[in-house]
């Protein structure tokens, strides 16, 4: 499933003349289409759907757009739920151009092994660093090295039907720190400042898995090492479409 709802800033829609970033151009095709592409050719994707007001396309299930990104995953599920009884579904956001099916089938090979209801992709920078070395990326320091998170996802298809609620309770929390410390755990939160500033020993990869577990109400919670940086390349900024389509090629 794609999540391609929402409105841009006013800054994308200035430099693009687009409400929606999915519908951004690249090469005179939309952005969103490159994410169709890798997710068609992936032999781990059954079908897809594609949540937003974006134009109807027949590699897809168009899913109307809600007013939410959390009312448009719900609605992305249903739908996926009412045509299949497949237990996992891949959560995919519509900005990552570069994105190939080796890295989709990689990606979700490693989350199916792990069977847990939350599967998240983290990149090594050491490897994001050689593929995009133009690219600045928010990074976590932990004691397994340095990582940039990715923009997939796969969920347990009963557990995202059961905590919807749950769900919306983290996605609010996202931004404030005193509530994210009384979900997340005072004590993680103080590990990863100091993992950030002087001692990145002091914060693991299951530490934080343990930490998104008590976010999202008790789930099994996996982060997935990936050596696909393109899981983590998002264009959401101006200044984002000129490297894109450098990248792409495409100038």
């Amino acid at each position: 499933m794609v999540l391609a709802g929402g409105k841009t800033s006013e800054e994308m829609r200035a430099a693009t003349g687009v409400e929606n970033r999915a519908m951004v151009a690249l090469g005179g095709r939309m952005m969103l289409d490159f994410v169709v592409q890798a997710l068609t050719s992936a032999k781990s994707v059954d079908r897809l759907y594609v949540v937003g007001n974006v134009p109807a396309n027949s590699a897809y299930t168009l899913v109307p757009e809600r007013t939410s990104l959390v009312e448009n995953l719900m609605a992305g599920v249903t739908a996926a739920q009412a045509d299949s009884s497949g237990e996992y579904i891949l959560i995919s956001t519509s900005d990552i151009p570069f994105i190939t099916s080796a890295g989709v089938d990689d990606f979700v090979a490693q989350a199916s092994a792990r069977r847990a209801d939350l599967c998240y992709p983290i990149i090594p920078m050491d490897s994001y660093r050689k593929r995009f070395p133009q690219i600045k990326r928010t990074t976590l320091k932990v004691r397994e090295g340095e990582f940039t998170g990715g923009n997939m996802m796969v969920l347990r298809a009963e557990f995202v039907a059961k905590q919807q609620e749950t769900i919306e309770r983290a996605y609010a929390a996202r931004k404030d720190v005193l509530r994210l410390a009384r979900l997340l755990g005072g004590n993680l939160l103080i590990r990863v400042l100091l993992a950030q500033t002087v001692a990145p020993s002091q914060l693991t990869i299951p530490m934080l898995e343990a930490g998104v577990s008590r976010l999202v109400g008790g789930a099994n919670v996996a982060a997935i090492v990936t050596e696909h940086p393109e899981i983590g390349t998002d264009v959401d900024r101006p200044e984002d479409i000129d490297m894109a389509r450098k990248i792409l090629a495409l100038v």
